[in-house]
């Protein structure tokens, strides 16, 4: 119940502004037409009784007819569909591998420039020592 009171003193402290010369508007607010506690809603199962006892309704198995055209143009569809599919995965494979080898080589460079940032700091300490 604190919930509620809470948000009820939200709405009454924070109020829309208001502007001069404006007309105020009066909001439509939403009423529910239907009963919201456990013990009305059970009631009003109560009144219609057909509605609980009324055994679900399993639907029956039908056969579907399709024209054999259509059929085909489906199979054929699907079979481009799969090639197409095969054609990404190869392409996504070639980029993993295309990726794998770029970072190898972009570690080969940062490690060859560490190796020369290396040497050129021993050249500058030898320099500077006489």
């Amino acid at each position: 119940m604190s919930l509620f009171k809470k948000k009820d003193e939200m709405k009454q402290k924070i109020k829309p502004p208001v502007f001069p010369g404006l007309p105020e508007h009066n909001f439509p607010i939403y009423e529910p037409t239907f009963p919201s506690s456990p013990e009305s809603i059970k009631r009003a199962i109560q009144d219609f009784p057909e509605v609980r006892e009324r055994p679900m309704i399993m639907p029956e198995e039908k056969a579907i007819f399709v024209k054999v055209d259509k059929y085909k143009e489906a199979i054929d569809t699907l079979e481009v569909i799969k090639e197409k599919l095969k054609t990404a995965q190869s392409v996504l494979n070639e980029l993993k591998d295309l990726k794998k080898k770029e970072e190898a080589e972009l570690e080969e460079w940062q490690s060859s420039i560490n190796d020369i940032k290396e040497k050129l700091t021993l050249v500058d300490n030898n320099l500077f020592e006489v």
